[in-house]
């Protein structure tokens, strides 16, 4: 019984560790940053950024150990970037031209909040 109970715990952990990521729709226009929410959970984070603006952006995310952008994004394009994210302060910005965009507004800060473990479901006899 005592190595069921050690192969459910090491299954749903594999399983916890493969969780979605969450999802963040970012709008780049010119000289903006749109954010639904400027805080977020830390975990894996997939940024889903769309640029309706009418020249190329780009989107960036710096801060907490984390240096990572996407490709050039062509106006009315589409780019996901995808990474971790712990808890703490960061700064997203348009780095196109020298960072002239970040400079003309396009940039904003996010913060990061430890993830909710209540969320995370137990496992069955715990």
């Amino acid at each position: 019984m005592h190595i069921i109970r050690i192969l459910v715990v090491a299954a749903f952990v594999a399983a916890s560790s493969m969780a979605a990521a969450q999802s963040v729709s970012v709008t780049l226009t010119e000289w903006k940053v749109g954010l639904a929410s400027d805080t977020l959970r830390a975990g894996s984070v997939s940024f889903e950024v769309k640029n309706t603006g009418s020249m190329t952006h780009a989107f960036y995310v710096r801060g907490n150990g984390v240096d990572k952008g996407t490709r050039e994004i062509p106006a009315n394009q589409s780019a996901t970037l995808t990474i971790t994210l712990k808890p703490g302060t960061y700064e997203v910005f348009c780095p196109m031209s020298e960072e002239s965009h970040k400079m003309a507004g396009m940039a904003r800060k996010i913060v990061v909040t430890p993830g909710d473990a209540s969320s995370t479901p137990k496992p069955p006899g715990f």
